[in-house]
């Protein structure tokens, strides 16, 4: 009886400590605030992988600290993994708004200088900058991930899906106070659950990557490979039996938009959760909602059980929580792009606890800051540029 008391007793410190040792980050605000704190805290080394680093005041602000730290301690290393098409992407989208747009940091005499003097950085473009083959190279990285003070008690990663930068601050109307700017999320973990993530990360190659770093905890990663996040993501939704909810920035997957319509047949509830306000794709979005909610001919007209909802600013997240006890989130957008060309990351958190519960209670206050839309109440869009916009993501 004592054995088992003890057990049990080691078992809870096990799992308290775990529960202390990752945090649901919501929002900009939050994430800077991290980001920073870590910066400073680091001692051996940072990490940073990012899609877009534009030259604004949010990444400004991170690379003068980046800086300061190497300057102030000498046996820090510090290594940047910097998407290279996207680079080339904020660079053209400079030009073409005639400068009102900032370009990408490292294209900027700031960020080559600071690549230049610190000989402690180890800077590297990743991927390919062809616009001609960037869909058919697939070597770009979509994911975003921090990792401080790798393989050390101190360790921490920041991960998944938010970039820094200003437009996640930016009002979406100045006239009314009350909004806010892209809606967003990341996941910290701390020490052992960090190292873990970090030595799968490190030994990233080109091929499928799915690994356990915890009994509750699953990374995967699509990398040039037939077996991608769209068919393990699949998977998971026809293991639920109760609900589905779903905030994402874009759905235009033809495949997982026919899967939720057939899962929903089995009388699952399906919430879906879209922005209102989107960049540069709001037509494809609107059509894919149409997609989503129109009657099935073969079954007597019979709508699928999927609640719609827009929400009414901008949505960056990519979030899926299945029975209310496992929760899908990462880079991975439910597009082909993200599914077919790009590298992505997410996890799944077999928890009904921590990550999952806190990701629910802000779903479920998303809801209240949503219209709920049916084929009669569809906002207008055009079915050319929602085909042209769904080609490029």
């Amino acid at each position: 009886m004592g054995f088992i008391n003890i057990y049990f007793t080691k078992k809870q410190k096990m799992v308290n400590y775990e529960k202390n040792k990752t945090k649901l980050i919501i929002d900009w605000e939050e994430a800077i605030s991290e980001i920073i704190n870590c910066i400073k805290l680091a001692n051996s080394s940072i990490r940073i992988r990012v899609f877009m680093w534009r030259d604004d005041n949010s990444w400004r602000k991170i690379l003068d600290l980046l800086e300061q730290k190497l300057k102030s301690n000498k046996g820090i290393k510090v290594f940047i993994e910097k998407d290279s098409f996207w680079s080339l992407v904020y660079n053209f989208q400079k030009l073409i708004s005639f400068w009102k747009l900032g370009w990408d940091i490292f294209s900027s005499e700031k960020g080559q200088n600071f690549i230049k003097n610190n000989k402690n950085l180890v800077f590297s473009f990743v991927g390919s900058r062809s616009i001609l083959f960037f869909k058919y190279l697939k070597e770009n990285d979509h994911s975003k991930i921090f990792l401080f003070d790798e393989n050390t008690v101190n360790s921490i990663a920041i991960i998944w899906w938010m970039n820094i930068a200003d437009e996640y601050l930016t009002r979406e109307n100045h006239k009314f106070p009350n909004t806010w700017g892209w809606h967003d999320y990341m996941v910290k973990l701390e020490w052992k659950i960090a190292n873990k993530f970090s030595s799968h990360i490190s030994k990233h190659s080109k091929k499928w990557l799915r690994k356990k770093i915890l009994s509750w905890i699953e990374i995967l990663s699509s990398i040039r490979n037939k077996r991608t996040l769209r068919s393990e993501i699949l998977a998971q939704l026809y293991k639920a039996k109760k609900s589905i909810i779903i905030e994402h920035w874009y759905i235009t997957d033809n495949l997982i938009i026919r899967k939720l319509r057939k899962i929903s047949q089995k009388w699952i509830n399906i919430k879906i959760i879209l922005p209102n306000v989107s960049d540069g794709v709001y037509h494809a979005n609107m059509h894919s909602i149409y997609k989503i909610l129109k009657p099935t001919l073969l079954t007597h007209k019979i709508t699928p059980n999927i609640e719609v909802y827009l929400y009414k600013w901008m949505i960056h997240a990519k979030v899926l929580v299945i029975d209310e006890e496992v929760s899908i989130i990462g880079s991975a957008n439910l597009t082909n792009w993200s599914f077919d060309i790009l590298k992505e990351t997410n996890a799944i958190f077999r928890q009904k606890d921590w990550v999952t519960k806190e990701l629910l209670t802000q779903l479920n206050l998303d809801l209240k800051n949503c219209e709920k839309i049916t084929l009669d109440n569809i906002p207008k869009y055009n079915k050319i540029l929602a085909k042209i916009q769904k080609f490029f993501i």
